[in-house]
């Protein structure tokens, strides 16, 4: 079975993010293998997960691009192009409703719903770019259905989610892949929609369940209802509001950055006797710090389902937590105890197997989610094989030359190196009409006598090519008659 290969990217604003997977031609929707996810950090350069410098985020794009074509399983393909994950701190959802009057009784087919969607998406949302319509619950005739394909009414509305943002994101993307690594954008994904479709369980989705994607700079909180998304929001609060509280310690953000991964805590366990030290520092400091800002962080994740406009009751599949801050010591304990909602850590869904080695899944759940998300709406093959290099050496006849070869027909050698696909091109300039060699007919074939065969010397030859003569004359001679 043929297989297709998937490349996608996530842009963070402390990493980026890339990977390559097959999905195998007729196979089940959305299944993929992850080869391999290739990882580059940077600082500064993105900012609340916009590209603020394209030309180094595009230097970093291409040192994973290197990378994955140099995996085993990939070379020697080239990647073309890629799919890439839209985030940030702009992006949100804005409820919007839109209806359909059809004055008659018709069948609702799946067009029809697509050319509501599509109503929905003209719709502007102040100064950002629709970047996606998540449906909601429908209407039909006043009955409220998740899918209403197939069944029949006179008036359907649906309830939609418009994700926006500020154009500046896609904009900027553009002028990394495109302009700077000239890469094709195969399409953009909403990476939060893409996590929401392969982290959680489609029970979760339909009991009521909030994904949290506690990045560097930015927490990202969606929150689902009956099966489908209906809230979105960016918070711009990260992991990285943790490192900078502790370089009020005295310490580079490098090295704050450091502490916090080999002693923070956001639920820092009571100390007794002699406490324990870092760098000189205290470390029941160092956790004070980090526990007032998780907590914070997480006061602003929980009033997201009061703009919602939930109960936490009313998510009783809890919290499924991702991203790199989620790592902290703690930090999921802590958002299960303020918010009195079971929490479970996010893991690869399903439909993903890996094969590759060198990398953690769980620390790439968004790009996987990416290419999980592209592969179940039918993604294109984002790499190419390189063209097959031919070398060999042609011999052309030429005039008036002393090389004589065994049939007394002067020529030259020459070399050529060119591709398997372009045969035609092969020794183009070197072509001339008149060197083509004459057609044999009867009238224009002379058979050589005996005195020209002695002045030749092969002999060989001449009797080789005598047997043929004949015999195409005889059968010309059988032919008219």
């Amino acid at each position: 079975m043929e297989q297709k290969y998937i490349v996608a990217f996530e842009i963070g604003s402390s990493c980026i993010k890339g990977a390559i997977a097959t999905t195998e031609a007729g196979g089940p929707a959305g299944r993929v293998n992850i080869i391999a996810v290739e990882t580059e950090q940077l600082v500064d350069k993105v900012r609340y997960g916009c590209v603020e410098n394209p030309g180094d985020v595009a230097t970093c794009v291409t040192s994973i691009c290197h990378k994955l074509q140099n995996t085993s399983g990939v070379s020697p393909r080239a990647i073309r192009e890629a799919y890439v994950g839209i985030s940030g701190r702009s992006l949100a959802s804005t409820p919007h409703e839109v209806e359909r009057d059809f004055h008659t009784e018709v069948e609702i087919s799946r067009r029809i719903v697509d050319e509501l969607m599509a109503q929905a998406a003209r719709h502007t949302v102040s100064d950002k770019e629709i970047v996606a319509v998540e449906p909601g619950m429908f209407t039909l005739d006043s009955q409220s259905l998740l899918d209403p394909v197939g069944m029949f009414g006179h008036v359907l509305s649906a309830t939609v989610s418009l994700i926006s943002c500020k154009p500046k994101i896609k904009n900027n993307i553009k002028r990394v892949f495109n302009e700077r690594c000239a890469l094709n954008i195969a399409g953009f994904i909403v990476t939060p929609l893409a996590m929401g479709a392969q982290l959680l369980t489609f029970e979760e989705r339909r009991l009521g369940v909030m994904l949290v994607d506690f990045g560097a700079e930015t927490t990202t909180v969606a929150i689902y209802r009956d099966g489908a998304m209906i809230y979105l929001a960016t918070i711009p609060m990260g992991s990285r509001n943790i490192t900078r509280d502790i370089t009020s310690l005295n310490c580079l953000e490098e090295r704050a950055e450091e502490i916090k991964k080999a002693v923070g805590n956001a639920m820092p366990p009571s100390t007794d006797g002699n406490p324990l030290v870092t760098d000189g520092l205290d470390n029941s400091e160092i956790n004070n710090i980090v526990a007032a800002r998780a907590d914070e962080i997480i006061s602003n994740i929980f009033e997201q389902i009061n703009y919602a406009g939930l109960k936490p009751e009313q998510l009783p599949a809890g919290i499924v937590v991702t991203g790199g801050g989620s790592r902290l010591r703690g930090f999921n304990d802590l958002l299960a105890k303020q918010t009195h909602l079971k929490t479970r850590q996010a893991t690869t869904g399903p439909g993903v197997t890996i094969a590759g080695n060198g990398f953690n899944a769980t620390d790439a759940l968004d790009v996987i989610s990416i290419i999980s998300d592209a592969a179940l709406m039918g993604a294109t093959e984002c790499t190419m094989m390189p063209p097959q290099t031919v070398t060999g050496t042609v011999e052309i006849p030429v005039e008036n030359s002393h090389e004589a070869h065994a049939d007394n027909k002067p020529r030259i050698s020459r070399e050529f190196t060119g591709n398997a696909d372009d045969d035609d091109n092969l020794m183009k300039d070197d072509y001339d009409p008149n060197d083509e060699p004459e057609t044999l007919t009867k009238e224009n074939v002379k058979v050589p006598d005996k005195e020209d065969r002695d002045r030749n010397t092969s002999s060989k030859f001449w009797t080789k090519l005598s047997k043929q003569l004949t015999n195409m004359l005889k059968d010309d001679d059988e032919f008219e008659n």
